[in-house]
């Protein structure tokens, strides 16, 4: 029981790395994703540069030791997912360069959301009926 908890726990650990980096692009889908996005991003570049230990990391650390070790654990968790949240070679002048990447991909897609509404807040009215019908028809399946 223990294991698979343990499995489930590195499952919601990479996710949320996930969110953290691409979680932008979800406000194409649901406008309110910022406010959840943005808090996760400070906290992963908090994370990252300060040297902390995400909470869930001594979770993961306890219900492995509960379940007896490592040896349990599926080659795809451990090969994949654990090697992608833990990489064994990485250095603090690593952590720059990753916290950085994060910066930069997400004012990316922040930038392209901003200027997106942007480019909506000065169409004429005429202008966003058409929009929003030719958003409608992507919408349809048939």
């Amino acid at each position: 029981m223990y294991s698979i908890l343990a499995d489930i726990v590195v499952y919601i650990h990479f996710g949320f790395v996930f969110f953290v980096i691409f979680g932008g692009f979800i406000y194409y889908l649901w406008s309110n994703c910022p406010y959840l996005h943005l808090p996760a991003v400070f906290w992963g570049l908090w994370i990252e540069l300060s040297g902390s230990v995400c909470p869930l990391t001594p979770i993961e650390n306890w219900l492995i030791e509960h379940s007896g070790g490592v040896s349990y654990r599926s080659s795809f968790i451990e090969q994949h997912i654990t090697q992608f949240l833990y990489p064994t070679d990485l250095d603090q002048n690593i952590k720059y360069y990753l916290a950085a990447g994060l910066i930069v991909i997400n004012l990316i897609i922040y930038i392209h959301i901003m200027r997106k509404k942007s480019r909506r807040k000065n169409m004429s009215v005429h202008d966003r009926i058409n929009q929003r019908a030719l958003e409608q028809e992507k919408k349809s399946f048939f």
